[in-house]
């Protein structure tokens, strides 16, 4: 075997790349230097600060490094900056520990003085931003926006955090003046929350016109209104009365509105001020007819950037029904009633709480009332059974003709134009009583009875695939389409009896 031999200097070269390659490695094991791992940069107002480990919090150390330079500082901090993190990876990249970033931080914060800028108050609701020269024209500017809706000067501004957050931020908020203690500190918990429960008492208790509530119950601003000390050259102070009119100015914004049983678009858009037409443009509806329950509008409200939240106290009298008493008959189906005991009409006054927003009304609640003439209940037997549903009879099919009259006569059903051998299947469970041809003009047809008492049709068939007595299951085949009896084309006719006498299939379909 050849041997290989290495002379003194390359020994010590292959000594010194070893010890190196440990050095690198255990730098690299320390999280010292990088290897080609992914890391983080950290950049302020576009400066490179250092790199970190992946997994450091970087925007903890931030936050460490603002509290300590607010703790060196006699006076309040406040630094507006942008700073960011961007994922690398590269060999050789030295990176800092944590004590280091946070002291490289506070470093680059401690550098950014304010020059010859002057020391301001900025107001921030959501996008928009207002700054003035003092505390004092912020509350100015804020009592100025909620004047019109407090003539009576009842609610001033107070701002919350003043002496509690170090970095300076404050939330500003509406406080009845010469509110009672307690009420002060429901509201420091959640101003709404507070209200409720300042409410809470009164809505349950009795009492009758004593103890009504009536106008101005409270007032609060809905978005979050943030107060934060900054610093801006002395032109770019705010404007007051053309601060007041850009917070105030209605811009059009979109809202979702969920559509609820009994609503129509004519109502809904009387109630948000737009128009049916703009609503079935904005959401690309093909009928204003066509509202389901449960269904999201869009809908385009307008708004100020800052809104009032108004608990209003009211006193109105009304005629009012008691809630029926139900009596359950668990043998009828749930579209079945019968008034055993009618009711009758009270009158009442009453008070209630309501709470508007922007103007719109947003809940309303009883809270007391005086009854002028008792209501009566009324007791209503109701069945408990729900009734059987139908389902179109085919899948596709071209809506061809409706329910109603033509050339003269009654046309009993509906239409669907379709290809010849076109499934068709029962509309809803029951049992085949015809299933044949008729010499009526249906050709050849197939009528279900149903277990609420109502009959279905489908004419003109090609071909029938079940007979009479069989028992077939919504949705089972029960025949294949075509052009027999008295058709002008390949289709299905498709009826629904109700007591004997045709009703509009359409009504029904699910």
């Amino acid at each position: 075997m050849q041997k290989i031999k290495i002379s003194k200097s390359a020994g010590i070269q292959l000594f010194l790349v070893a010890v190196a390659a440990v050095l690198l490695f255990l730098a690299a094991f320390s999280r010292q230097i990088s290897l080609g791992q992914s890391f983080l940069q950290v950049v302020v107002d576009g400066e490179v600060v250092g790199a970190v480990a992946a997994d450091t919090d970087v925007e903890q150390v931030f936050l460490q490094a603002r509290r300590a330079l607010a703790l060196e500082q006699s006076d309040r901090l406040f630094l507006a900056f942008d700073w960011s993190c961007k994922t690398e990876r590269a060999v050789f990249t030295p990176l800092m520990t944590k004590p280091e970033l946070f002291e490289a931080i506070k470093t680059v914060l401690r550098g950014k003085q304010p020059g010859g800028r002057v020391q301001a108050y900025t107001v921030a609701v959501e996008d928009f931003r207002a700054t003035f020269a003092t505390l004092d024209e912020v509350k100015v500017f804020l009592e100025r926006v909620k004047q019109p809706s407090d003539e009576e000067d009842a609610y001033g501004v107070c701002f919350r955090g003043e002496d509690l957050l170090i970095d300076g931020i404050m939330e500003a908020s509406l406080e009845r003046r010469g509110a009672p203690e307690e009420q002060k500190e429901a509201e420091n918990d959640g101003h709404f929350a507070g209200v409720a429960a300042w409410h809470g008492q009164m809505l349950g208790s009795p009492g009758g016109r004593e103890a009504y509530q009536t106008g101005l119950l409270d007032l609060s601003f809905v978005e979050q209104v943030s107060v934060y000390r900054s610093y801006v050259d002395p032109d770019g102070l705010s404007d007051l009365t053309n601060a007041l009119t850009e917070v105030t100015k209605q811009k059009e914004s979109n809202k979702i509105y969920v559509v609820e049983s009994g609503d129509c678009l004519s109502v809904i858009a009387l109630d948000y001020g737009t128009t049916v037409s703009e609503l079935v443009k904005l959401n690309h509806m093909e009928d204003a007819d066509t509202l389901r329950e449960g269904q999201e509008l869009i809908i385009a409200v307008p708004e100020p950037d800052l809104k009032l939240r108004l608990v209003m106290g009211e006193v109105y009298e009304e005629d009012y029904e008691k809630t029926p008493v139900i009596v359950k008959n668990d043998n009828w189906y749930t579209t079945k009633e019968v008034v055993l005991q009618e009711g009758s009409t009270g009158h009442r006054e009453r008070n209630d709480v309501v709470v508007y927003e922007n103007g719109f009304e947003v809940s309303r609640n009883l809270a007391q009332q005086t009854v002028m003439v008792e209501s009566v209940a009324a007791v209503i037997e109701r069945g408990t059974i729900k009734p059987p549903t139908y389902i179109k009879p085919l899948n596709g099919g071209r809506f061809s003709s409706g329910y109603g009259y033509r050339w003269g006569r009654l046309h009993k059903g509906v239409d669907y134009a379709c290809s010849i051998g076109t499934t068709v299947f029962a509309s809803s469970a029951g049992t085949v009583v015809q299933a044949g041809y008729n010499s009526g003009g249906y050709g050849n047809n197939v009528v279900i009875s149903h277990p609420d008492g109502r009959m279905t049709r489908y004419a003109h068939n090609s071909k029938i695939l079940v007979h009479v007595g069989q028992h077939v299951e919504q949705g089972e085949p029960i025949a294949l389409s075509g052009n027999t009896g008295r058709s002008t084309g390949p289709h299905l006719h498709f009826e629904i009896y109700i007591n004997g006498s045709p009703v509009n299939p359409l009504k029904y379909i699910q």
